[in-house]
């Protein structure tokens, strides 16, 4: 007995409703963290401007340390009970 067929080819038939195309979840899911995102700064905005300026700071610190740091320096740091530790400040 032979299947019975409508005539469309395979890859002309629609996959069904409920599969989304690629990429469809990922984008939903940036959308509302963007929306969620704006809403807590709408609802705490003190607490959103010194997240933000501690952000700030945290990198101007980072970069002035970058750049007084004798990038050839090995720096050793001795534990107690585990021993010595080596470091070096490499440019990547």
């Amino acid at each position: 007995m032979r299947p019975m067929t409508t005539g469309y080819p395979a890859a002309g038939r629609s996959p069904g409703p409920n599969v989304a195309p690629d990429g469809i979840v990922r984008a939903s899911f940036a959308f509302l963290a963007v929306i969620a995102f704006g809403v807590l700064v709408a609802a705490y905005p003190l607490v959103s401007l010194g997240v933000l300026a501690a952000g700030v700071a945290l990198a101007v610190l980072t970069r002035s340390l970058a750049r007084h740091v004798d990038r050839e320096a090995v720096g050793r740091v001795s534990l107690p009970g585990l021993g010595a530790v080596e470091y070096r400040f490499t440019r990547s």
